[in-house]
């Protein structure tokens, strides 16, 4: 058989019936190119197209010539999904046919066709084939999606109003509700249907008679639609307010077929309307019993329509004598040139408030009183409410209060802090204080007349001419630090507020000073600690970092080396054991001495903690050979000094150290990499018998293979779900009771079990990886805090802190993620602690304020973790919005058997109890710490001596216990 000239069977079919399989095919012929549903035969055989019909070709926009032959699979690119095919293909050999298969399917010039695809076999010619037809169902599709698009709205604006919509079968009595109409029935919020009498049973008795009339009114024709409000009763048993509304439809011969209508909760509205009637019969009720004089007047004619109790008990007018005249025309206003100003303020309807005016008294005595009104409307007529409020007492205070303005003075002379006051236009003191005295050394003879200029008071001019400069624009100063000079020369830090001031007629400025030199000594003491070691003034572990890394960018432009040597006294622990930590402690001071007096000037001697001394040894030769000869004999050296016998207490001790070295800028180019490959060079002495020197080699390094290994499962672990949050308590330290938690990353890995965080935090970190994991705690914090809160498991003064990173807390959307954090969980933001850490803090204090403020007008809270061992200066910490210090471990860990320990935490706490900071000390482990924590007056701690972190559901049953 031949279609245009095209041959669609290869074969010539010699049976007798060939003459009728030839009719067949040509009536197939007819029909193929006729049928407006797009078809395809393919050569059952080979796949490849044999011909296409016009509807075919409109639908798709492949023309015939172009598609003969061509592979159907292969080079027809019909199909969207191969997928789709493949499926379609294996249920066609499986069963003979396909019927109503859904696809997509490509037209020629890309667009797509939703099309419901049938294919079956035929034999044409003796040809086994396939004709496959595809029925266009794009519009349908796109009809369909845009009727539910709008049943959507129809419900989202029924959902929006809280409406129902109810259709009620008169024939069957049978009811179909919509799911709000079936809620607001209390029954469960889906589509209901079911008898009438059913869904009305709920109804109020008393309502059902009211409902019964009005169906039969609609039926009869006596309403086309009618509202009827009634009480349903809800599964609390409490009384509902619901508005039904019905319709009428009949059929074509009038008869009663389908009411339909709508339901609506009015209970707020009724509940309302009964609130304005109780409303006013408490405002009669307190017109009555108020205890200060009221009238009520008209709005327009202004006559007293009433008067209260107290108008006759204070102003001696009855009723009968006053109602239906203006106070006017009563005769109640002495003052008849103030009465015409607060009479034309009425007819203006302006409101009143303090309007003072002398009253006459019924028995003719003035009374000054305080003429207050307020509009309101009674019985829908416009009102106003005047109220007499005798102010005759209050006159006589004011009186006295101008007396006493004397105790102003003898306040201004007893005060402690100095207090000056100056004239504002020439700045020449008028009076001082004995605090000024007590502070500058100037006796008041000396001062009054002569500015603080002339005095020389003002020791910084460039604070001075800020202090003006912000006077002149704000009109005031407050407690601005600023250096001043006493008298004899003596430098002083005070805090200047300035205030304006009047004196009669003479505008003034009080001036206040307060002495802080005292605790700026305070701060910086303890900023030094924050730096150096409290035992021995070397510079501890924040201090040779910044060093380092000075030292690194150093090396990095000039041809020079340098040498980082970690120091660990061997058995020095036997030392405090068996003569005491004042030995030790001595020992340490003796090691310092000797390594400061061995080492250049230009070398750097720190103490870490503990026996541990680090020596950065800066400008070495660049030849590796010689460096290395140096930094050995430089090595040997030390230990040789430290070797010479010491006399310590009457005891004659004798030390033995290890070092570890590690070469800069060879052995890595951050100060972390070279304190950890010197640690693992000492280590490698203390494995080999201690008491000697030991160089990094590169065959120490199994760590870093280990966190390459740690980094790449990592990046998996948060899409595997293979982090937890671990919560250590936190307790009240009087109380002992649970008033927070610590939320702690975790990590279970799927083979090698629970990972330390010490081993995986680190490479987060570096690594960026943090982000996500930060973000993935801040978001599970905050849907505990929900579970929590709706089982009741905490109080509202539960808090549950989150250690941010600095990568983390410099992201652009910070404050956006915790916001969305918050708003999902739908948690009150003050249960939420963000802890972050002083590194944090100074590398942008502007912007780290912006977010703080941000958060902080959310409701979340601030801590600074690790308080103490970071860079931050304290003059950032009065400016930041914070809540709680965190006392770091390290400092808890020995404070009740090193004093230098003791003497920072006493430090921070002192600070921060100053600043009203809460205070939480960490790593609490023996009784011994806690005792001494709770001596200096810290408020809470967490650590090992209650509990460590534990998993959710240990922490849940730990709650349980406490509750």
């Amino acid at each position: 058989m031949s279609l245009n000239g095209v041959t669609i069977m290869g074969q010539q079919n010699n049976r007798p019936a060939a003459a009728d399989n030839s009719a067949k095919d040509a009536a197939f012929k007819r029909l193929f190119y006729r049928m407006p549903v797009a078809s395809m035969l393919v050569n059952a055989a080979d796949g490849c197209v044999i011909d296409i019909n016009p509807a075919f070709q409109r639908l798709f926009g492949w023309a015939r010539e172009e598609s003969l032959g061509r592979d159907s699979g292969r080079e027809f690119p019909l199909w969207r999904n191969k997928q789709q095919r493949e499926l379609m293909l294996q249920h066609f050999h499986q069963h003979g046919r396909m019927d109503h298969f859904e696809a997509e399917l490509v037209c020629r010039d890309g667009r797509l066709k939703t099309c419901v695809v049938s294919v079956e076999y035929i034999e044409l010619d003796g040809m086994l084939c396939r004709l496959s037809m595809a029925y266009d169902i794009t519009e349908q599709k796109r009809f369909d999606a845009e009727l539910k698009k709008s049943q959507e709205r129809l419900n989202m604006a029924l959902d929006a109003s809280q409406m129902g919509i109810w259709d009620l079968d008169l024939g069957t009595r049978t009811l179909h509700c919509s799911a709000q109409a079936a809620y607001l029935h209390g029954f469960h919020a889906y589509p209901w249907e079911g008898p009438l009498n059913y869904f009305t049973r709920s109804i109020h008795p008393q309502d059902r008679k009211a409902m019964r009339q009005a169906f039969i009114a609609i039926c009869r024709g006596e309403q086309q639609r009618y509202k009827l409000s009634y009480r349903q009763f809800s599964q609390q048993n409490q009384p509902r307010w619901l508005e039904a509304t019905a319709t009428l439809h009949r059929d074509a011969n009038g008869t009663p077929l389908r009411m339909v209508g709508t339901l609506k909760d009015i209970t707020d509205r009724r509940r309302n309307e009964q609130a304005l009637i109780d409303s006013e019969v408490k405002f009669a009720t307190l017109f009555q019993g108020a205890p200060e004089p009221y009238c009520l007047l008209s709005r327009e004619a202004l006559g007293i329509i009433e008067i209260n109790r107290s108008f006759t008990d204070q102003l001696g007018y009855l009723p009968e004598q006053v109602i239906g005249q203006t106070p006017e025309q009563a005769g109640l206003w002495n003052d008849q040139a103030r009465a015409r100003r607060l009479l034309t303020r009425l007819l203006n309807q302006d409101n009143v408030q303090g309007f003072e005016l002398s009253v006459r008294h019924q028995q003719g005595h003035s009374i000054t009183c305080e003429i207050s009104t307020a509009a309101l409307s009674i019985n829908r007529q416009p009102c106003l409410l005047l109220s007499v409020k005798d102010i005759s007492a209050r006159k006589e205070a004011e009186r006295a209060l101008r007396a006493s303005e004397q105790k102003f003075a003898l306040a201004f002379k007893a005060s402690p802090d100095s207090i000056s006051m100056t004239e504002q236009a020439s700045g020449r003191h008028i009076e001082v204080n004995e605090g000024f005295t007590r502070l500058t050394g100037y006796r008041a003879e000396e001062v009054i007349g002569k500015t603080a200029q002339e005095l020389g008071i003002w020791s910084d001019y460039q604070q001075r001419e800020e202090m003006i400069a912000e006077l002149q624009q704000k009109g005031q100063v407050r407690e601005r630090e600023m250096r001043a000079r006493g008298k004899f020369g003596q430098e002083l830090l005070v805090t200047v507020s300035v205030q304006p001031l009047s004196l009669g007629s003479l505008d003034c400025m009080l001036v206040t000073a307060r002495d802080i030199t005292e605790q700026k000594l305070i701060e910086a003491r303890i900023k030094h600690l924050a730096y150096h070691d409290a035992l021995t003034d070397l510079p501890n572990r924040t201090l040779l970092t910044d060093r380092l890394d000075q030292s690194i960018s150093l090396y990095k432009r000039v041809n020079l080396r340098g040498a980082l040597m970690f120091f660990d006294l061997d058995h020095f622990k036997h030392i405090n054991d068996s003569l005491g930590h004042s030995c030790g402690d001595a020992v340490l001071q003796a090691v310092t001495q000797r390594l400061l007096a061995t080492v250049r000037k230009q070398d750097t001697v720190a103490r870490l903690g503990g026996d541990e001394f680090v020596v950065l040894l800066s400008g070495l030769d660049a030849d590796h050979a010689q460096c290395l000869q140096h930094i050995r004999s430089t090595a040997e050296k030390l230990r040789r000094a430290l070797a010479q016998p010491m006399q310590i207490e009457g005891h004659a001790l004798e030390l033995s150290v290890s070092i570890g070295i590690a070469v800069l800028p060879d052995h890595g180019d951050n100060p972390e990499d070279l304190l950890k490959r010197a640690d693992i060079a000492l280590y490698r002495v203390k494995e080999t018998g201690r008491n000697g020197i030991a160089f990094f080699e590169q065959a120490m390094q199994v760590a870093a293979s280990e966190r390459l290994s740690i980094e790449s499962e990592l990046r998996q672990a948060l899409a595997l779900g293979e982090f937890q949050l671990h919560y250590q308590p936190q307790l009240d330290a009087a109380s002992h009771r649970i008033v927070g938690a610590e939320a702690l990353i975790r990590w279970h890995h799927p083979k090698r079990g629970m990972i330390s965080p010490a081993s995986f935090i680190p490479v987060l970190e570096e690594s960026g990886m943090i982000l996500a994991a930060g973000q993935w705690v801040v978001a599970q914090a905050c849907q505990q805090i929900r579970r929590l809160l709706d089982s009741n498991m905490v109080n509202t003064d539960f808090r549950l802190s989150v250690n941010i990173s600095p990568r983390q807390f410099r992201q652009q959307e910070f404050v956006e993620h915790i916001e969305q954090a918050i708003n999902a969980s739908a948690i009150p933001a003050c249960h939420l602690v963000l802890e972050i850490t002083e590194n944090i803090v100074i590398q942008d204090i502007n912007d780290t304020i912006a977010k703080m403020q941000q958060l902080r007008a959310l409701g979340v809270a601030f801590a600074i973790d690790d308080f103490g061992t970071g860079y931050s200066s304290l003059s950032y910490l009065k400016r930041l919005p914070l809540d709680t210090l965190k006392i770091d471990q390290s400092f808890v860990r020995d404070c009740t058997q090193d004093p230098n320990d003791a003497e920072i935490i006493r430090a921070i706490i002192a600070l921060g109890l100053n600043m009203q900071l809460k205070l939480v000390a960490e790593g609490v482990e023996q009784q011994e710490q806690l005792d001494f924590l709770m001596q200096l007056s810290c408020h809470a701690y967490q650590g090992y001596l209650f509990s460590p972190a534990l998993a959710e559901a240990d922490f849940l049953r730990l709650l349980e216990v406490g509750k």
